[in-house]
């Protein structure tokens, strides 16, 4: 289907009937975009083909969520959290690139294409995950803030992986000083990125937002995200990590809020045709073609990656059940994984039959996605054979307190506004209780005399 037309109508009828019966099946949206996208593909009715018009879409709308992803984060919070996201990413990719490499080394396939293979079944979806946690409000409590940090970490990961296949393609060998010399320069470049730009961008939004009219700060405000992806694509990183990182640094703004509003519905046209454009890549044919090898990548990309992802979670520092539902969240293939292995394809760095069923076998698990994330809390119990949590130590003591207080107010937060809240309360002898779950935070309110909590 030549017509751009055409092709446009052709998209939007697909996504809207694919979101209403989603919505009427209350079933995530997401997955009524995948199956729009398989029905449409080349291995069902070849209506559509993808192209480089779709896939440029597509990409704009993983930029936009993870710019809106970063607005939940502040340069302060991820300060303190690298130590978390460096640790937690580094054992979460170790421990399933290492246990996947080697099985498929024990399977007789080359050193290069078992690495390939593995950093592909390590990666999760940003896209998804980030969405979906987004509409079940979790982006800031404990499971969804590590989830978050390990994508992050995956993202960066990008650059040293995407660097050894170019490598590998020109039929060269690389130098471990070179890919370091390149993570670590690109890693300089945006650390100083981020302190330069900080203070003049929320100046500059300022400045918008007093003389501007409401499409102006629209307009603005897309072409800093467009241009912060565009500026990391140029350093050869992922364009989702650099619209990320703009986002941590506007999400300390006062237009925080305004620009979520303003993006959100670009966000979800766009973000429904990344998801069609995952579902034209699966070959439908390949499931008859090699069942038993679509479903053992299935396996380790599912139920085998959630259960190497929890010993990560804990070595990390989250307690058991909050480690279980990281590891459930995380427990599917993403993006990432797809074009890797698309590229090693063309490269002839993979089999391509091995390739094929990972490919697969990647799209289904991101279909199945969105299910494991609404249902993690479920899921987790069952593998711990509980019907609920414990209550941890420090939510159980809030309980305590607050069920010793009668029409009191729960201050969420011990910020600078938290603390000010609970004085300007103490002084009117209201009864309430503070809860801040950034330890720093809590310590402070705690030295200050307020009846702060540490907890979530």
């Amino acid at each position: 289907m030549q017509d751009l037309f055409s092709f446009s109508l052709v998209l939007l009828v697909a996504g809207a009937i694919a979101a209403a019966s989603a919505n009427r099946l209350r079933l995530p949206t997401l997955l009524g975009y995948l199956a729009a996208g398989i029905v449409l593909g080349p291995s069902v009715t070849g209506l559509l083909k993808p192209g480089e018009s779709l896939t440029f879409l597509a990409e704009v709308g993983v930029v936009l969520l993870l710019f809106m992803v970063g607005l939940e984060f502040s340069v302060s919070s991820l300060w303190a959290t690298w130590r978390r996201v460096f640790s937690a990413g580094l054992l979460q990719m170790g421990f399933v690139g290492s246990f996947v490499g080697f099985g498929l080394l024990r399977l007789d396939v080359g050193a290069k294409a078992a690495f390939l293979l593995a950093a592909a079944a390590a990666m999760s979806s940003s896209a998804i995950a980030g969405k979906q946690l987004a509409e079940q409000g979790e982006l800031t409590v404990r499971h969804g803030r590590m989830a978050m940090a390990v994508l992050v970490f995956q993202d960066m990961a990008t650059i040293p992986v995407l660097a050894l296949l170019a490598i590998w393609a020109r039929g060269g060998q690389p130098e471990a000083t070179a890919v370091v010399a390149e993570v670590l320069g690109v890693l300089a470049l945006f650390v100083l990125a981020v302190a330069i730009s900080r203070r003049p961008l929320h100046h500059f939004m300022a400045w918008v937002a007093r003389y501007g009219s409401e499409e102006v700060f629209l307009l603005v405000a897309l072409t800093l995200v467009l241009g912060a992806a565009y500026g990391a694509h140029v350093l050869g990183v992922s364009a989702a990590l650099g619209a990320f990182l703009a986002g941590v640094v506007l999400g300390e703004s006062d237009f925080r809020h305004r620009m979520e509003d303003d993006i959100r519905p670009f966000r979800d046209v766009l973000l429904s045709l990344f998801f069609i454009t995952i579902g034209l890549q699966v070959d439908a044919g390949q499931l008859l073609a090699a069942p038993l090898s679509v479903l053992a990548w299935v396996a380790v990309l599912i139920p085998l990656k959630m259960v190497l992802n929890w010993p990560a979670m804990r070595l990390s520092g989250l307690s058991r059940p909050d480690a279980w539902r990281t590891a459930v969240i995380l427990g599917h293939g993403g993006e990432f994984g797809l074009l890797l292995i698309a590229a090693a394809l063309n490269a002839g760095l993979i089999p391509i039959a091995q390739g094929q069923a990972a490919m697969v076998a990647l799209a289904l698990s991101m279909g199945a996605a969105p299910l494991l994330i609404r249902h993690h809390e479920r899921i987790a119990r069952l593998i711990t054979r509980t019907a609920a949590h414990p209550m941890p130590p420090q939510e159980e003591d809030v309980g305590l307190r607050a069920a010793q207080l009668e029409s009191h107010v729960i201050v969420c937060g011990a910020g600078q506004l938290g603390r000010v809240v609970s004085q300007a309360l103490s002084v009117a002898e209201v009864p309430h209780v503070v809860v801040e779950s950034d330890y720093e935070a809590f310590q402070a309110a705690r030295a200050a005399g307020l009846p702060v909590y540490y907890g979530d």
